[in-house]
Parts: C-alpha cells; sequence; structure tokens
C-alpha cells in the first residue's frame, strides 16, 4: 500500500489540478464574455460529459496497469477492433446486445492477458509487449474487415450513448458506477493492497509470498475490459462502427492517470486523481476547439500535456 507521505504528495498534486482546472475554467468564461463561443453553454457541457465519460473509464483501467508497474498501449486498438466486433454480433438489433457485450468483454479480456502474460511470465517490458499486441490486434481487425465498416450499432445502445437521464447523460451514471468499482478495488479489496505491494517493490512482494504474476496478468486484463467497455460506449455515441474511433485512448488514457497522481514504474496511483487528470485533458481539448485553434495546434497543446505529465512523475522519483 501507498506510505503516508506518498499519499500526502497525492493529495498536494490533487490540489494542484483542482487550481489548474479552476483556471482554465475561469479563462473559458472570461473568453465566453469577450464575445467568444459560450464554455458553459448547456450542449456544450453534456457534450464534455459525454467525452469525460468514456476517457475516463479506459484512463482507470490504465491506472490499474500503471499501479502494478506496467501502462498498456493497446487500448486504443482494443477500443476500436471491439467496437467493429461488437458492432458485427449485434446486427443492429437490440436481441443481439447482450451477446454483443459478452463478447467485446471478453476480446477485451484476451488482449489484456495477452499482454500480461508477455510482461509477467516472458519478462518482456510493458511499452514492446503492448506495443507489439496492438500493432497485431489492429492488423487482424484490418484482415477481417479488410478496412471497411462492419455490422450496425444497436438502438438501446445508441439511446445509452446519447441519451439523458434526469437531464445528465446517460454515460455520467456509466461512469460513476466504473469509478465505484475502481476505488473499491484499488483501496477496499485484497487484489488492491497486492497489486499496490507489486507496483512498489516486486522482489518484496514476491518474498512476501504474493503471486506476482498473477498480480500483473488481473492488471492487463482489467485494463482491456475497460477497454472494451469504452469500445462499446463509443458505439452508441458515435452510433456506427468505426476503425478508427479508438485513435488517440493510449497516449491521453496515460496522460490522464499520470497528471492524477499514478507513478510510471507502479506503486502509486488512484480513481479521484485520474477523473482530475481525465477532466483536464477534455477541458483544455475543449477550450482550443471552441477557440478555433487549427488541429496542429490542438495536437501541440495535447502534445504538451502528456509531456509535462511525464514531467511530473519523473520530478517525484527524484
Amino acid at each position: 500500500m501507498e506510505t503516508r507521505r506518498v499519499r500526502g504528495v497525492r493529495k498536494i498534486e490533487h490540489s494542484g489540478l483542482i487550481v489548474a482546472l479552476a483556471v482554465l475554467l475561469a479563462a473559458g468564461a472570461l473568453y465566453g464574455a469577450l464575445g467568444g463561443v459560450n464554455f458553459f453553454k448547456v450542449g456544450n457541457l453534456l457534450n464534455i460529459a459525454r467525452s469525460f465519460s468514456m476517457l475516463a473509464i479506459v484512463a482507470m483501467g490504465q491506472t490499474v496497469a500503471i499501479v502494478g508497474g506496467g501502462l498498456d498501449l493497446s487500448v486504443a486498438e482494443t477500443i476500436s477492433s471491439t467496437n467493429v466486433l461488437a458492432a458485427a454480433v449485434m446486427a443492429g438489433s437490440d436481441s443481439h446486445l447482450l451477446m454483443a457485450i459478452l463478447v467485446a468483454c471478453a476480446f477485451g479480456a484476451l488482449v489484456g492477458a495477452c499482454n500480461g502474460l508477455l510482461v509477467a511470465k516472458r519478462g518482456v517490458p510493458p511499452f514492446i509487449a503492448t506495443l507489439g499486441v496492438a500493432t497485431i490486434v489492429k492488423g487482424l481487425r484490418l484482415v477481417w474487415t479488410q478496412g471497411l465498416p462492419t455490422g450496425k450499432i444497436a438502438p438501446s445502445l445508441i439511446e445509452l450513448g446519447i441519451g439523458s437521464t434526469f437531464g445528465l447523460p446517460n454515460l455520467t451514471f456509466v461512469l460513476a458506477l466504473a469509478a465505484l468499482v475502481f476505488a473499491l478495488l484499488l483501496r477496499r479489496t485484497g487484489y488492491g493492497r497486492r497489486l499496490f505491494a507489486v507496483g512498489s517493490n516486486p522482489a518484496a512482494a514476491s518474498l512476501c509470498g504474493l503471486r506476482c504474476e498473477a498480480v500483473v496478468i488481473g492488471s492487463y486484463v482489467i485494463c482491456g475490459l475497460s477497454a472494451a467497455i469504452v469500445g462499446l460506449l463509443l458505439g452508441g455515441y458515435t452510433g456506427m462502427s468505426d476503425q478508427l474511433v479508438g485513435e488517440g485512448y493510449d497516449t491521453d488514457s496515460i496522460a490522464a492517470a499520470v497528471l492524477g497522481g499514478a507513478s510510471i514504474g507502479g506503486g502509486s496511483g488512484g480513481v479521484g486523481g485520474t477523473l482530475l487528470g481525465a477532466c483536464m485533458m477534455l477541458v483544455v481539448t475543449n477550450l482550443a476547439v471552441l477557440a478555433h485553434f487549427p488541429i496542429q495546434s490542438q495536437m501541440l497543446m495535447k502534445g504538451l500535456l502528456i509531456v509535462v505529465a511525464l514531467w511530473i512523475d519523473s520530478r517525484k522519483k527524484a
């Protein structure tokens, strides 16, 4: 588990993120007052909430992998492949939706297990293992579909993706449930305690009798499942099967987790910080869009956020 010192550092980091978010929101309000597009327009906030929900779910899965000492660069291709696979299974019919969900979750877990086995059993560095698996998954998808759209999204899933309940997007309720599950997993279960121990010092954890390999494999399976769920949700959000729907979620999820206090190398991270990090990523991107920055500038800003996240992580280890 994390030490008191580490928890104190995380609280300071969270406070800094909250201050940074407040500054960004103030900038958005000022921009709207000066005649720009209103950041706080209801439609814009609802769009942010939907995008935030999906990024946050995959980022929480990424946090689990990072806490265990790894990272997962295959989430983007897992999302895209799950989206296409689920659309093919459901074929636009609600009667096939449950089967599509089961197939998608099984696929995400399988990809995660492949990552975990390479890292834990064969000793392949996480970056190389997950990048290789991502390439294989993408290649298999393109061979199967020939790069063409496949399948159709069920109406109930579309309603989940774009609909609202009590004025809030349905996706926010999915996020709330996912956040509760991840928080309990990391802070209130034996597996969570073992995960922090393995990520902090795998040698010591092994000497204490922990099955380190099983813990690491489990973290990648959980990450793969979270990516599969997001692939399904993105299908409902976009209303279509899209070969590139997961593009960018690999680096964005890592950046959100690290901005929120997860440490590359393992042993540190949490749900609250990851949610703040994901919110930071979405607010910056949305403000850039509202300000009509060219796409190149938007990519530059997101890249700077990723670099800042990694810089903060390196400073913590110094």
